[in-house]
């Protein structure tokens, strides 16, 4: 069986500062690392799903996207021994710049494509596996798929908070309320 934690990337992770993809701007968010290094301690594959939009408005290359990944990767590594498996990047935007990248997609969250594709590449069992996001648009996809459990982070201003019933989904404010609720092995009525 492989579980994993599906994570959302910005202000879940890291902060950002406006379509962050400079080595120079990377700032984790207060203790995700350690928040990580449970998760990968308890077993569950790191794999991060990211709308990327900043590649179809041409502010950065999806290889440069690829470097600022591997980038964060090597930080982690550095800092606690950990490695996140895999980066999927929704690089599309409706009303983007770069014509090839200028659509509506599936793979842009809420959109499930990416999530799907996971699943697939990793055989995950997805009742036994998490979602954390900042935004319900990381949620609804999971769900979508059957990751009922998770964290919704309500931090840098965003007040949104759960549209719909989601019993296992915690609304949060940081990364220590989520180790705490992990530690307890609670996530809202269901053990992880």
């Amino acid at each position: 069986m492989v579980k994993a934690a599906f994570l959302d990337r910005d202000n879940t992770l890291i902060k950002d500062n406006g379509y962050t993809f400079c080595t120079d701007d990377l700032i984790w968010e207060p203790n995700a690392i350690a928040g990580l290094s449970l998760l990968y301690s308890m077993g569950y594959k790191l794999i991060v799903i990211t709308n990327q939009s900043g590649i179809a408005r041409g502010y950065y290359t999806e290889e440069e996207m690829d470097t600022f990944h591997i980038f964060m990767n090597r930080d982690l590594i550095d800092k606690a021994g950990i490695m996140i498996e895999k980066f999927y990047h929704c690089p599309h935007y409706p009303n983007g710049n770069i014509k090839q990248y200028s659509k509506n997609c599936n793979c842009r969250k809420p959109g499930d494509k990416l999530f799907q594709k996971a699943i697939l590449d990793f055989s995950i069992e997805t009742k036994e596996s998490i979602v954390i996001g900042n935004n319900t648009s990381d949620i609804i996809p999971a769900i979508n798929q059957g990751i009922n459990k998770g964290f919704l982070l309500h931090n840098n201003g965003n007040a949104q908070s759960p549209e719909n019933d989601w019993p296992n989904i915690m609304f949060v404010s940081s990364w220590i309320e989520i180790i705490e609720n992990i530690t307890n092995r609670q996530l809202g009525s269901v053990s992880i």
